[in-house]
């Protein structure tokens, strides 16, 4: 509970440390956060609500744990936030899902204006894909990759005109029905995408 109290605490690193047990609720007190990464640990069970109150901060990474989680929708509340990282909190025992990133994206994501990277690549994620994404006009990256996310893809992911990457394959989306819409090929950025979209 200390490091709530750490109220000045503009970066806060523990990547690979072989951390475990929850993520604490505290860190949604340290209001001057601008990074925050705990990447490569054993965090398990929910992502923070809490962290949804961190309006300052700009990069969160909280890739390669054993999250069971849906993200938040306060998380939405992140308007300073220009990196966004749960990538690789998916394991599939023998065919047995036992944790990730779950259920569907929340529409919240589309208040984030600063957001430029997304990756939430090999995780659980469900449901189609939102169109909420297409309001991210500052957005350059965005991974989605080995999820069972949806099509068809949205067309307002073409407001996204600063996009570099959209990697959108190993998901249940059918490349014949729901091909890359002509308006996401035709962005000035474009260097990689999905296989049926030559770029």
């Amino acid at each position: 509970p200390e490091i709530g109290q750490l109220t000045n605490l503009e970066t806060l690193s523990l990547a690979d440390n072989a951390l475990s047990g929850l993520v604490p609720m505290q860190l949604g007190d340290l209001i001057s956060l601008r990074r925050l990464q705990l990447s490569g640990n054993f965090f398990e069970s929910q992502l923070p609500p809490s962290l949804g109150r961190l309006e300052m901060l700009e990069e969160l990474d909280i890739s390669d744990n054993w999250l069971s989680s849906t993200i938040p929708p306060e998380y939405g509340n992140m308007i300073s936030l220009s990196s966004l990282s749960l990538h690789s909190n998916y394991n599939d025992n023998d065919g047995y899902f036992t944790w990730g990133i779950k259920d569907k994206i929340p529409i919240e994501i589309g208040i984030m204006k600063n957001l430029q990277h997304i990756n939430l690549s090999n995780n659980y994620l469900t449901g189609t894909l939102i169109t909420e994404i297409g309001q991210l006009y500052l957005l350059q990256t965005m991974n989605l990759q080995n999820n069972f996310l949806q099509g068809p893809i949205p067309e307002e992911y073409s407001n996204c005109v600063l996009m570099k990457e959209i990697l959108l394959q190993d998901n249940n989306i059918d490349g014949e029905s729901f091909g890359m819409p002509e308006e996401i090929c035709r962005l000035p950025e474009l260097d990689l995408a999905r296989v049926d979209c030559e770029v």
